[in-house]
C-alpha cells in the first residue's frame, strides 16, 4: 500500500464534500432555503473528516517522514503546505461564523474560497507532493508510512469514521443526486 493511494481516497471524499458546498452556495444565490442542519453537518465533515484526519495524517505522519532528509530540500514547500491547512481552517470558520450571524453575502464569499482554495489545494497536492513522496520515500518507507496513516488517530476512525462517510453520502443524495440541486 502506498500513502497516495490513502490521500486519493481521502480527496475523493473531500471532493464530494466541496460539490455539495457549491450546491448549498447556488441555493442561497438563488436565494433559496437551505438547511442549517445540513449545513451544520457538512461542515462538520469538513472539520473532523478533512482537518482531523486528513490533514492530520499529513502534518503528523507524511510531512515528519518527508522531512527525515538531511537537506531539508522539502521544508519549504511543506511548510507551504501547512500554510495553506491553516487557510482552509480560517475559511471554515467564516463559513461557520456566517451561518451563526446568517449573512448570506459572506456565506457564499467563504464557501466559495473554501471550495475554489481546497480543490486547488487537492489538485497541488496530486500533482506535486505525490511525486515527492515517489522521489523522497524508498517503497518500504512508504509502505511504513501509509500503515502508521491508516492507524492515525485510530480511535476516532473506530467511532465516528462511518457516520461521517454516511452523512456525506446523505448529503450527495440530498444535494446532488436528488430534488435539492439547482442549476
Amino acid at each position: 500500500m502506498k500513502s497516495t493511494d490513502l490521500l486519493l481516497d481521502d480527496h475523493k471524499h473531500l471532493t464530494a464534500a466541496l460539490d455539495v458546498l457549491e450546491q448549498m452556495v447556488a441555493r442561497i444565490k438563488a436565494d433559496r432555503p437551505l438547511s442549517d442542519s445540513d449545513l451544520k453537518c457538512l461542515l462538520g465533515f469538513l472539520t473532523a473528516f478533512g482537518d482531523r484526519l486528513h490533514q492530520g495524517r499529513e502534518e503528523s505522519v507524511l510531512f515528519p517522514a518527508l522531512l527525515r532528509d538531511r537537506t531539508q530540500k522539502n521544508y519549504p514547500r511543506l511548510c507551504s503546505l501547512i500554510f495553506e491547512h491553516n487557510r482552509q481552517r480560517s475559511l471554515i470558520e467564516g463559513v461557520q461564523e456566517s451561518m451563526v450571524t446568517r449573512n448570506r453575502k459572506d456565506f457564499v464569499y467563504y464557501a466559495t474560497r473554501l471550495s475554489d482554495i481546497l480543490r486547488a489545494h487537492i489538485r497541488e497536492e496530486e500533482r506535486e507532493v505525490f511525486p515527492l513522496v515517489d522521489s523522497t520515500l524508498s517503497p518500504s518507507e512508504d509502505e511504513r508510512v501509509a500503515l502508521e496513516m491508516k492507524g492515525y488517530d485510530a480511535a476516532w476512525q473506530e467511532n465516528q469514521l462511518a457516520t461521517q462517510l454516511r452523512q456525506l453520502a446523505d448529503l450527495e443524495s440530498a444535494y446532488l443526486r436528488g430534488g435539492l440541486k439547482t442549476a
